[in-house]
């Protein structure tokens, strides 16, 4: 694991890539957040028969009412707190 400062990860850009590539996480401090860098496959990219069966149903479900709709992201909140 790596942390980088912004000014170091913009100073060592090349050698950050081949750090992920090499399978280590490398991680990136901007003032006070932190961001992970992360390699993207082309299946990550890729809507397959099999996700689009699974977005079509859900664009089936919320047609016929059967999803959940909330007011606000308070109640929605509200709603998973009490899951």
């Amino acid at each position: 694991m790596t942390t980088l400062t912004m000014r170091d990860f913009r100073s060592n850009l090349a050698t950050s890539f081949d750090r992920v590539d090499g399978g280590e996480r490398v991680y990136i401090r901007r003032n006070s957040k932190l961001y992970t860098l992360v390699s993207v496959e082309d299946d990550d990219l890729t809507i397959t028969p099999a996700l689009a069966a699974k977005i079509e149903q859900a664009r089936q479900e919320h047609r016929e009412g059967k999803t959940l709709k909330f007011e606000s992201a308070a109640a929605a909140q509200k709603w998973m707190d009490e899951l």
